[in-house]
């Protein structure tokens, strides 16, 4: 990404108008290959995660033209409030950037209100309602493996230092996670499916990941003694053993 360079010098100080000047703005077009840098060291991203990052480049860049947009707008006397930016439609932005009014009923327009939390298993009623789903087994039941293996360890937040066979219990699959699975023992969350983005990662790496586990973050607090099955989705307090392992090595 490369921006164009206006006639500006050292010293230069911005008029009252230079919100009315345009910008020019490039994306240079990406390469799944790596260019070779004189002395670069630095190791080449995946191709999945590469591509990854560069659409966050892109996010990134459209939201600091909103803000900029939104300050202009502000500046020429079209919004009261810049974060209002955010009632357009993107065409009636673009319009207004480009000097056309903005809609009669803007000021009007009330932003939807903040909906409550999802719960952690839900379906979609006919409707369009958020329908909670409770699980009719006991405390514990309804997880689901979605990368086989089973392993024990010490539970962990995610937080600090990263304790010896870690854990990692969470709410949700978070995609800024992604760098701690390397280290972890087992995976284990509230939310998520086989084919949220951690989920994959961890079959990559032969982690065992359960999803849905219920309540998992009250249950399992930092600290417990854990064991995940990833095949079965069994998520449960205490040693790796089963009852059935246990009572035969008891016969022996």
């Amino acid at each position: 990404m490369r921006t164009a360079r206006t006639n500006t010098g050292a010293g230069h100080r911005p008029g009252p108008d230079e919100h009315g000047r345009p910008a020019a703005v490039t994306v240079v077009r990406p390469s799944r290959h790596p260019v070779d840098r004189p002395g670069a060291t630095a190791p080449v991203l995946p191709t999945r995660e590469a591509l990854r990052l560069r659409v966050r480049w892109v996010q990134e860049l459209q939201v600091r033209l909103v803000r900029e947009g939104a300050r202009r707008l502000v500046v020429r006397g079209g919004l009261d409030d810049g974060a209002r930016v955010g009632l357009l439609r993107w065409p009636e932005f673009m319009t207004a950037l480009e000097g056309g009014p903005l809609p009669a009923d803007v000021r009007e327009r009330q932003p939807l209100p903040v909906s409550a939390p999802l719960p952690d298993a839900f379906r979609v009623a006919v409707d369009g309602t958020v329908v909670a789903e409770r699980s009719t087994g006991p405390v514990g039941d309804g997880g689901r493996g979605v990368s086989g293996g089973r392993a024990a360890g010490i539970v962990w937040e995610g937080t600090g230092t990263t304790p010896p066979d870690a854990v990692l219990v969470v709410r949700t699959l978070d995609p800024a996670l992604a760098p701690l699975l390397p280290g972890l023992t087992a995976l284990v969350a509230q939310t998520g499916s086989p084919l949220s983005h951690l989920a994959v990662l961890a079959r990559e790496f032969g982690l065992p990941a359960v999803v849905g586990a219920t309540d998992a973050v009250n249950r399992f607090p930092p600290g417990t003694r854990l064991t995940v099955d990833g095949a079965t989705g069994d998520v449960r307090a205490g040693d790796a053993r089963t009852g059935d392992e246990a009572g035969t090595e008891d016969e022996r």
